[in-house]
């Protein structure tokens, strides 16, 4: 029996896509509609803005996202059956939001994982049905307002929705540790000692939210990830590996390796991917980093993709915004904040340059290059073909996002070719060869096989 899965980055979509027909990005989309899995992320909450109970939450992901309801709609013509939604946007609009998102999706046959009424629900795989297969997805974050993080239900407090985390502490070696405790000393953090050499920190009145550093003579700086954490992941993927018969797992994260740009993963991920593969997964992707693309490798002959670019890139056509944001950049705005437009608000974040430019936010010093680092701009759409239950095959499609586009496709990805294509293939090529997985280019595409 063959199965096909086609995958993308990050979906921050807010406007119709099918108006599109724009004949690359109409290729891309034929992938989705051709497999037999068609999966996204949806870095995203859906809502009108008219529900009592969808607050601008105090800490979001940057931008407070928002789309219209006909977005899940819009993405089940695109072809896609599944998202995963654990990120740090999730509860950008509080709980009503989180629940009105859940409501549209389901209405427009769409399964999705990663958040849910409390940590079990949250944690649970999402299945649904292909022809002769079920399959399973379970989504994980490492990125989220802390507050935003789901909790377990007990017999006498019922559990806290919100987002599947997958924390992460920091190992480093005895001076790294002196030195933070000296700045945690400097700003006023509670300072705990932990046990075993490790410490807590956290700042004042906030105890439930604490940096956990551990020590480790002669390592450089390093994460681990959360044991409690990723032994519930890898539980939940246990049981979908034994209830379906294709398992996605999926993990968004903003880390990336001190030391390095946003390109680079942090130490975290590689345990944490081929563990949810030992456990079961035929698949492991990673969302969320916005660097342009990272490599794909290969562990036990299954798929890690450590992330393959935004896909949908709407992140300035939001139409309506907090007053926090336009607080967070008023040096840059034209006059008071509360008379800021969305599309001031924008350009004030990125220095001047314009709603859609490919510009990084104002003042960023780390991660060098911001979002934008990386060698090629770009992202790609990898297809899987599995054969009985192992993978034969990987065509990766690269796409882009067309300089100067009308306002109606700003962010909509076209099928890149010719050189551009090249360039995109080669540069995950280099990227993938890190992992000793052999991407080659042919007909416009990348293709690894699995032998």
């Amino acid at each position: 029996m063959q199965t096909t899965l086609a995958l993308s980055g990050d979906a921050i979509i807010n406007r119709r896509i099918s108006t599109c027909e724009r004949e690359g990005f109409l290729a891309l989309v034929e992938q989705f509609r051709k497999a037999d899995i068609g999966f996204t992320h949806l870095e995203t909450v859906i809502h009108e803005f008219d529900r009592d109970d969808a607050y601008p939450a105090a800490e979001a992901g940057g931008t407070w996202m928002a789309s219209p309801e006909y977005v899940a709609d819009e993405l089940a013509w695109a072809g896609i059956d599944v998202v995963s939604h654990a990120s740090n946007h999730a509860l950008d609009y509080s709980y009503g939001a989180l629940a009105n998102t859940w409501e549209v999706l389901d209405r427009s046959g769409i399964a999705h994982a990663g958040t849910g009424e409390n940590l079990g629900d949250a944690r649970a795989p999402a299945y649904f049905q292909i022809p002769e297969q079920r399959v399973a997805l379970v989504s994980m974050s490492s990125s989220y307002p802390r507050w935003s993080r789901a909790g377990q239900s007990r017999p006498d407090v019922i559990g806290r929705p919100g987002v599947n985390p997958l924390r992460y502490h920091h190992v480093v070696d005895t001076d790294t540790k002196v030195q933070i405790q000296q700045i945690a000393d400097a700003l006023g953090w509670w300072i705990n000692d932990a046990g075993d050499g490790a410490l807590e920190l956290n700042p004042a009145g906030l105890h439930n939210t604490r940096l956990r550093i551990e020590e480790a003579d002669g390592r450089a700086e390093t994460t681990v990830p959360h044991e409690g954490d990723l032994k519930g992941n890898l539980r939940a993927i246990s049981d979908a590996a034994t209830q379906a018969d294709f398992v996605i797992a999926h993990l968004h994260t903003h880390e990336f390796q001190p030391g390095g740009d946003v390109g680079d993963p942090a130490d975290f991920v590689s345990p944490v991917s081929k563990a949810c593969i030992d456990a079961g997964a035929d698949v492991f992707v990673v969302q969320g980093t916005h660097s342009p693309i990272r490599g794909i490798e290969l562990y036990k002959g299954r798929p890690i993709f450590h992330d393959p670019g935004d896909f949908f890139r709407m992140n300035d056509t939001v139409e309506r915004l907090p007053a926090d944001f336009y607080d967070h950049f008023e040096d840059g705005l034209p006059g008071h904040p509360a008379d800021a437009t969305p599309s001031e608000g924008f350009t004030a974040r990125k220095g001047g340059s314009g709603p859609g430019a490919d510009t990084p936010w104002l003042g960023v010093i780390n991660p060098p290059g911001g979002s934008m680092a990386g060698s090629e701009t770009g992202n790609v759409l990898p297809v899987c073909t599995f054969e009985d239950g192992e993978l034969s095959r990987i065509e990766v499609y690269p796409g882009y996002w067309p300089a100067d586009p009308s306002a109606a496709n700003v962010g909509i990805p076209e099928r890149a070719t010719g050189d551009v294509a090249e360039r995109i293939i080669d540069d995950i090529a280099e990227k993938s060869a890190a992992y000793g997985t052999d991407v080659r280019f042919e007909d416009g595409r990348g293709v690894i096989s699995a032998d």
